[in-house]
């Protein structure tokens, strides 16, 4: 009886092509609705427009942004927020076009007309304006990560700036082959479009060569070639072609970023703002004694200081300097040493709240003291610009630094209300912020 041989390596049933199908759904073909094709043609203008120099330029592009905006999400309901940080938009881009308008202020120390010194820079006002833009963006669309502004500001700006606009940054161009497309060949594959491409470049070459045979057979249809020719070539030199050529790159950016938030729901949004909330809580391996005896020593640590140095810190409120000071250098110093201050302590209060493994009573109030303690280095801080104001005027650059220590003290008092009752207060500073630093703008 012979034996029968048993197959180690059966061979898989085959799989119908309907289970296949079902198994593993076909991805859909692309598509766009009718306000992302308006919008893809329409932001080559607002490109071109946005690398203008004139001064109506920037207001215009802005003025386009917002509609664009606003026609895209028309039916997301508007978050009162979003108000405010729209206001910032609309007073900065104001302010561009003032200084665009008049770049010469009069000054009565001068006899004729010079540039006028503003507090902020042109340069810095537009990097403000950006900030402003895309933030307003992401609070009017309601894609947030948090549902509002608060902690999760930097997953905001990752995905606003860098993930949302890359991610989609070839979608305009899809966008417009498909609005070009007729509606019975928008299920075309890529195969067929490229044989297209292929057509059109082959009869594009048999139509120079049937111009250069004719134009060589006869001296007026050559002339006439020629004229033509001429018309349609391009000038390199010219301004207007660079600045096509690099609006390119920045529509495709800012589609993306507007056309992205559309195809991303809030709850989407939401999601990846809870997984970092998850996230969070899986830092806490910090024993809390280690951080108690860090806030001890450090809270020791400015105690000290403040008593030794006492006479150095709090001579702004008598007007009284110490040695070998002046009233320049001693504000100065004391800004510097704010802004040092400032980034360990509110380093340390972070890796506090967000790495001990469990916040008890002592750590708490010894947190609450870290803060006070910040706040009492903004508030000599201040003493001393005040002074430095108070004996010499303003100048832009101790408007900034007023301006910044305020941000501070207000931040510090934010964060210890919320350290002792628990309810978010991030949002109350960042509106602060914005809003001061966009009348700040004016002067």
């Amino acid at each position: 009886m012979e034996d029968h041989k048993i197959n180690e390596f059966p061979r898989p049933p085959e799989t119908p092509e309907w289970a296949q199908d079902a198994l593993v759904p076909k991805k859909p073909p692309f598509s766009a609705n009718r306000r992302e094709q308006l919008l893809a043609f329409g932001l080559y203008v607002l490109a071109y427009l946005y690398l203008g120099y004139q001064w109506w330029a920037l207001p215009l592009f802005t003025a386009g942004f917002i509609a664009a905006a606003e026609y895209l999400f028309r039916e997301q309901k508007r978050s009162w927020e979003s108000w405010v940080w729209l206001g910032c938009v609309l007073l900065v881009t104001g302010c561009i076009a003032w200084r665009g308008l008049h770049p010469y202020q009069y000054d009565s120390r001068y006899p004729e007309l010079v540039n006028h010194e503003y507090i902020l820079s042109e340069k810095l006002l537009l990097f403000i304006l950006h900030i402003f833009a895309v933030y307003w963006l992401m609070s009017r669309s309601g894609r947030l990560t948090g549902g509002e502004s608060g902690h999760l500001l930097p997953l905001d700006a990752l995905y606003a700036f860098v993930i949302i606009p890359f991610k989609n940054f070839f979608l305009r161009i899809r966008c417009v082959l498909f609005a070009l497309k007729p509606k019975k060949e928008r299920k075309v594959n890529a195969g067929a479009v490229a044989a297209a491409v292929l057509a059109a470049f082959v009869v594009l070459v048999l139509l120079v060569m049937a111009m250069t045979q004719l134009s060589a057979a006869d001296d007026t249809f050559s002339k006439l070639l020629e004229g033509l020719r001429d018309a349609l070539t391009f000038d390199l030199d010219q301004e207007w072609f660079f600045r096509f050529l690099l609006s390119l790159p920045v529509g495709a950016y800012v589609f993306g970023l507007l056309a992205g938030l559309g195809r991303e729901t809030p709850e989407t949004m939401r999601k990846h703002g809870a997984s970092a909330e998850t996230a969070l809580p899986k830092l806490r391996v910090v024993p809390e004694a280690v951080w108690l005896a860090a806030l001890g020593v450090f809270s020791a640590l400015y105690l000290a200081f403040f008593f030794v140095q006492g006479r150095y810190l709090f001579g702004a409120f008598t007007r009284t300097l110490p040695e070998s000071f002046t009233v320049a250098e001693y504000a100065r110093q004391g800004f510097f040493e704010l802004c040092r201050v400032m980034a360990i302590n509110f380093t340390l209060f972070w890796l506090v709240s967000r790495t001990a493994r469990r916040e008890s009573r002592p750590v708490r109030w010894m947190t609450a003291a870290l803060l006070i303690e910040s706040m009492l280095f903004a508030v000599v801080a201040l003493s001393k610009l005040v002074l430095y104001i108070d004996c010499f005027g303003f100048t832009p650059k101790r408007l900034q630094s007023t301006w910044l220590v305020c941000v501070l003290l207000f931040g510090s008092a934010c964060a210890l209300y919320t350290h002792l009752t628990g309810k978010k207060s991030m949002r109350i500073w960042m509106i602060f912020g914005a809003v001061t630093l966009s009348l700040l703008c004016i002067w």
